[in-house]
């Protein structure tokens, strides 16, 4: 896992107690809205997050216990897994694949805070396809445009840390990995934009298999402009994300108001 910088000072306990609920909040809300969106998969699929260690020892990452439904997900419920694949905060079953799949994306990508992992239906069934469609077709496309990856090669289900690392090798520096015949990753520095990025991508996906059906050709958006509209949306994402974020959020807490306290 990453390591913080012998020139920088540590945190008190209490701060790092405080960034360790805050990271547990955001990703139990990603949890829940993605599942609000009919992005979850019954208790499987995972979602994780860095976050600094309770015991002031580096960093965890967090991921919901297997089992727990994520409409049920709360801050206090999460799992934190040390860098040797331990758990050492919370209760419950750690799932093998979130810990084979997450753990060598993390450790290759120090900027990827979140790794999110859905078979989101449409995303999902565009990347089965054999042929690599997914394309500039609508503006919500270029939001990926030069930013997405492919593995053509399914090995089975992830058991293994080596698994995370050749699909880290796959996603390079990129936000979306098309997982073949499996599901979508994606990376992020915050759970704001991993959670955007993942609704995002599902509705590009949804669209371009809704335009795909007529048997017609697609009209494709020119480099110049998709590189343009990517440009344009990337000055802006944080905003945009984190406006959605705090949108769901406030939609999840009229729901059920304490989960965040939990």
């Amino acid at each position: 896992m990453r390591q913080k910088s012998s020139s920088t000072q540590p945190d008190s306990a209490e701060n790092v107690k405080l960034a360790n609920w805050k990271s547990r909040q955001d990703l139990a809300t990603a949890f829940r809205g993605l599942h609000f969106y009919g992005l979850s998969e019954g208790v499987c699929t995972h979602l994780t997050m860095m976050a600094p260690a309770l015991s002031g020892d580096g960093e965890v990452m967090l991921m919901i216990p297997y089992g727990l439904h994520w409409s049920q997900a709360t801050p206090s419920s999460l799992l934190g897994v040390n860098d040797r694949g331990e758990l050492v905060e919370g209760q419950g079953h750690m799932q093998t694949e979130a810990n084979a799949i997450h753990k060598g994306v993390h450790d290759a990508r120090p900027d990827a805070v979140c790794v999110f992992h859905l078979h989101a239906p449409h995303t999902t069934a565009l990347g089965m396809l054999e042929e690599e469609v997914f394309g500039m077709y609508h503006q919500t496309h270029c939001r990926f445009y030069n930013d997405f990856a492919y593995d053509p090669k399914f090995e089975g289900v992830a058991q293994c840390d080596e698994e995370g690392v050749r699909l880290a090798k796959l996603i390079g520096n990129k936000a979306v990995l098309f997982m073949g015949n499996h599901g979508v990753l994606f990376t992020a520095p915050t759970a704001a934009i991993a959670f955007d990025n993942a609704y995002f991508m599902e509705r590009a996906c949804m669209m371009q298999m809704i335009a795909m059906q007529t048997g017609k050709k697609l009209r494709e958006i020119t480099d110049d402009v998709s590189k343009l509209a990517y440009q344009q949306t990337q000055d802006v994402l944080d905003f945009y994300a984190n406006n959605h974020f705090e949108a769901i959020k406030a939609v999840l807490l009229q729901k059920d108001p304490g989960f965040l306290n939990q």
